[in-house]
C-alpha cells in the first residue's frame, strides 16, 4: 500500500522496449510523432541516434542540434561529477533496465524533474546494441509531491502545538485552497474541513463533518476493504501514501494523491489522523495517454512483423507518395506506382541506376545527393525540399524524406526515399510572397512620395522664398538713384550669390527626383565605385589632406551611378564637417551580419545582409539627431560655414532604400560620424 508503483508506465516502458527490437525502423517512425514523453535512442556509450517530438517538446532541443551528443548533456552539473549517467548507463547494460527520478536540465538552463527509464536493446544473439530512453516531466508531481510531503511534515512537526491549541490548527488548515486538508478520529470519522477540501471533494463543512472518510471511494475499493487497509497501515507505521481514483459529491471521479500520518497524544496513544490530498487527474490522465500510445504501437507493429508482403504491397500501390528504396551508394532498387507517376520512369527503366538521376545539375554539382545520403547515414534521416527532374525533363518541386536502414548489428544497409510533389504550393507560396513583396514595396513607394512631396513643399514655400525675397531686395536697391557705384556691384554679387544658391538647391531636388526612376540593377564592384569617387574628388582630399583606409568590398546587384551618389555624397558629407584642427580619417570596413543583429525598425525577407561602416573623424552630431539627418532639407549644421541644401544624405538614404537596404547613423559630438550601410545579400 505504501509508495505504490506505477505499473501504467512501467508497462509502457516494457511495450515499447518490445516493439523496438521488432522493428527499429519502424518503431522510430511511429514513435516520431509522440510529444507528451521524450522517447530516444542511444548507443551503448550514451550517444543520442533518435529524437521524437516530446523530446523535442520537453527538453528543448531540435533533433539536428542533439543528434550525435552523449545523454549526458540534461544531467546537472553535480549528477554529472557523481557519475549518475554513467551508473544508470551501466545498471541498464548490465540488468537490462534502470529507473531514476531527478533534476535534469533543458537547453535553456531551466531545470525540470524528470522520470527516466533506460532499457537495454538486445541483437538476435543476446548482444546489448543500444538503450531506450523514455523521459516525463514530471516537475508539477514533484512540486505537488514536495508541497504534500512538507504538508505532511508540517503536520507531523505541529502535532504537539496542535495538540495544545486546537483553534490556532483550525484557522491554520482551514484557509488552505489547493490540498484537502481534514481531521479524522480513530474511526475515520471526519472531524475537521478546510476549504481545499470542498474545493476538491466539492462538500461543504456541514455535509461531511461527522461522516465516515470511505465516503470518497469508489464501490470497487470499498468492497476491496481499501479504506480499512489504509487506515490500518497509518496506525501500524504512522503515515502512509496513497494515489487511486476518488468520488466527489457529484459523481465525478479525480485522481487522489493522499498523505495520512497518526496523530498521537503525550502518552503517544493514536487519537486520530490528518488526511492531506491533492487531486493528480491532469497527471494520471498523461500516464494512461502513454499507456495507450505504447499499446497502439504494440499493435501496429505486430500487424506489421505478422504480415511483411502486404507492407510491401501497399507501398508498391501507393500513387500519391515516390516510394523507393536505395542501396548504400544511392542505387535505386525498388520502383512504387507513386514514383512512375511523379518522376516518369518505369521501373525497369530506372531500378539499377543512381538516384542522382532526379537531382538538377546544380545540385549535382553542389553535390546535394551525396550530401543527403550522408546526412541521413549521420543522423538516422535527412530532409529536402528542392527542383527535382522528371523523365520529360520538366522540373517539380519535391519534398524528399531519406532514412537510413540498419541490419541487426546497427550497420547502415541502404536507405529508403520517400518523395511529395509540392509544385502546386511552391507556386502558391512563390505567388504569396511576390505579392507581398509588390504590396509592401507599393506601400513603401507611396510613403517615401508623400514624404518626398511635403519636402518638396517645404523648400517651395521655405527655402526657396529666401533667396528670391534677396534678389528683390537687392534688385530694387540697385535702382535707388542714391546708390553708388561699390553699392550696386556689392548687391550685384549678392544677387548672383543668391541665384547661384537656388541654382545649386534646384540642381539637388532634380538629383533626388531622379532617384526615383526605375533603373535597370546590374553586378556593382563597389571598390570601382569607391576609386571613381576618390578619384573625382582628389583636390578636395589633398586639400583636407584626408587619409582613406578601405576594406575589399563586395560586388552586389545595384545601380551603378545611384551607387556612386551614395559614396560622394558620404565622403563630401565628411569633408564638409570634417575638424579643422585635426587631420581627417575616413575608415570603410565590411562584415557580413543576419537580420537579426541589425537594429532596425521593418520586417525584411533578408536574412544576411553586407555591413559596410563609414566612420571619420569629424565634428559629429547628437545620437538624437540620427534620424532627423536623412530627411530631405534638412540641416544639422544649418549655421556652418559649409553648410549644404540638405539633400545629400537624403540622397544617401534615399538609395539604400532604392536597394531593399537600411543606413544608421552613429554619432557623437566631436567624436566623429559612423554610417553604417545593409545591403541585403542574395540566398542560396
Amino acid at each position: 500500500m505504501k509508495n505504490l508503483p506505477e505499473k501504467n508506465f512501467q508497462s509502457a516502458v516494457n511495450n515499447a522496449s518490445h516493439v523496438f527490437k521488432l522493428s527499429e525502423d519502424r518503431f522510430e517512425r511511429l514513435i516520431a510523432e509522440v510529444e507528451d514523453y521524450a522517447i530516444i535512442l542511444l548507443d551503448i556509450q550514451g550517444t543520442i541516434s533518435s529524437w521524437n517530438k516530446g523530446a523535442e517538446r520537453i527538453k528543448g532541443y531540435s533533433a539536428e542540434e542533439i543528434i550525435g551528443k552523449s545523454f549526458k548533456v540534461f544531467y546537472t552539473r553535480e549528477d554529472k561529477e557523481d557519475g549518475l549517467p554513467d551508473r544508470l548507463l551501466a545498471t541498464a547494460i548490465q540488468e537490462g533496465r534502470a529507473n531514476h527520478e531527478g533534476w535534469r536540465l533543458r537547453k535553456d538552463g531551466i531545470r525540470f524533474w524528470g522520470s527516466i527509464t533506460l532499457t537495454a536493446l538486445h541483437n538476435d544473439h543476446g548482444a546489448v546494441t543500444g538503450i531506450l530512453k523514455v523521459t516525463r516531466d514530471l516537475t508539477e508531481r514533484k512540486k505537488a509531491e514536495d508541497r504534500l510531503s512538507n504538508y505532511a511534515e508540517l503536520l507531523r512537526l505541529k502535532n504537539e502545538d496542535l495538540k495544545q491549541s486546537e483553534e490556532r490548527y483550525h484557522k491554520m488548515v482551514s484557509e488552505v485552497n489547493d490540498y484537502a486538508i481534514i481531521l479524522l478520529d480513530k474511526e475515520g470519522k471526519i472531524l475537521d474541513w478546510n476549504k481545499g477540501a470542498e474545493t476538491v471533494k466539492g462538500y461543504k463543512a456541514e455535509e461531511i463533518i461527522g461522516k465516515s472518510f470511505r465516503l470518497f471511494y469508489t464501490a470497487e475499493d470499498k468492497a476491496a476493504n481499501v479504506p480499512e487497509r489504509i487506515l490500518k497501515v497509518a496506525h501500524d507505521n504512522g503515515w502512509i501514501t496513497h494515489e487511486g481514483w476518488r468520488i466527489r459529491k457529484d459523481g465525478t471521479r479525480f485522481w487522489a494523491g493522499i498523505t495520512m500520518t497518526a496523530l498521537r497524544n503525550n502518552d503517544h496513544q493514536i487519537i486520530g489522523y490528518s488526511k492531506v490530498t491533492k487531486d493528480l487527474t491532469e497527471r494520471k490522465i498523461a500516464e494512461d495517454k502513454l499507456s495507450m500510445y505504447t499499446e497502439e504501437l504494440k499493435q501496429r507493429n505486430e500487424a506489421l512483423r505478422q504480415s511483411e508482403e502486404r507492407y510491401h504491397k501497399m507501398i508498391e500501390e501507393v500513387q500519391d507518395y515516390a516510394i523507393l528504396l536505395l542501396n548504400k551508394e544511392g542505387i535505386v532498387q525498388n520502383w512504387n506506382a507513386g514514383a512512375a507517376l511523379l518522376k516518369g520512369y518505369t521501373a525497369s527503366e530506372i531500378i539499377g541506376r543512381s538516384f542522382k538521376t532526379f537531382y538538377t545539375p546544380e545540385d549535382i554539382t553542389y553535390g546535394l545527393p551525396e550530401k543527403l545520403l550522408h546526412e541521413a547515414e549521420v543522423n538516422g534521416k535527412a530532409n529536402s525540399e528542392g527542383w527535382r527532374v522528371r523523365k520529360d525533363g520538366a522540373r517539380f518541386w519535391g519534398s524528399v524524406v531519406i532514412t537510413a536502414l540498419h541490419n541487426n548489428n546497427g550497420e547502415v544497409i541502404g536507405f529508403s526515399k520517400v518523395t511529395r510533389d509540392l509544385t502546386e504550393r511552391k507556386h502558391a507560396d512563390d505567388e504569396m510572397k511576390a505579392a507581398a513583396v509588390v504590396l509592401k514595396d507599393q506601400n513603401k513607394v507611396l510613403e517615401n512620395l508623400n514624404s518626398e512631396l511635403s519636402a518638396f513643399a517645404y523648400i517651395v514655400s521655405h527655402d526657396l522664398k529666401e533667396p528670391i525675397r534677396k534678389i528683390r531686395i537687392f534688385s530694387t536697391r540697385q535702382r535707388e538713384e542714391d546708390r553708388s557705384m561699390a553699392q550696386i556691384l556689392e548687391y550685384s554679387h549678392k544677387i548672383e550669390d543668391s541665384a547661384a544658391k537656388m541654382q545649386k538647391m534646384m540642381e539637388d531636388v532634380l538629383a533626388y527626383s531622379e532617384l526615383s526612376s526605375r533603373i535597370t540593377f546590374e553586378p556593382v564592384n563597389l571598390n570601382d565605385v569607391i576609386s571613381a569617387v576618390k578619384n573625382d574628388i582628389e583636390l578636395l582630399i589633398e586639400e583636407k589632406g584626408a587619409d582613406i583606409y578601405s576594406d575589399t568590398l563586395p560586388v552586389i546587384h545595384g545601380i551603378q551611378h545611384q551607387l556612386y551618389q551614395l559614396f560622394l555624397n558620404l565622403f563630401t558629407n565628411a569633408i564638409k564637417f570634417s575638424k579643422p584642427s585635426e587631420k581627417l580619417t575616413i575608415k570603410i570596413t565590411l562584415r557580413q551580419v543576419r537580420n537579426k543583429e541589425i537594429a532596425i525598425e521593418a520586417d525584411t525577407p533578408h536574412q544576411h545582409f553586407y555591413e559596410i561602416s563609414f566612420a571619420d573623424n569629424g565634428i559629429g552630431f547628437s545620437q538624437e539627431y540620427s534620424k532627423k539627418i536623412f530627411e530631405v532639407f534638412h540641416k544639422l549644421h544649418a549655421k556652418h560655414e559649409s553648410a549644404g541644401s540638405g539633400i545629400g544624405l537624403a540622397i544617401v538614404k534615399k538609395v539604400m532604400v532604392n536597394h531593399s537596404g537600411w543606413i544608421i547613423a552613429e554619432s557623437e559630438p566631436n567624436k566623429g560620424s559612423t554610417f553604417k550601410l545593409y545591403f541585403p545579400i542574395p540566398e542560396l
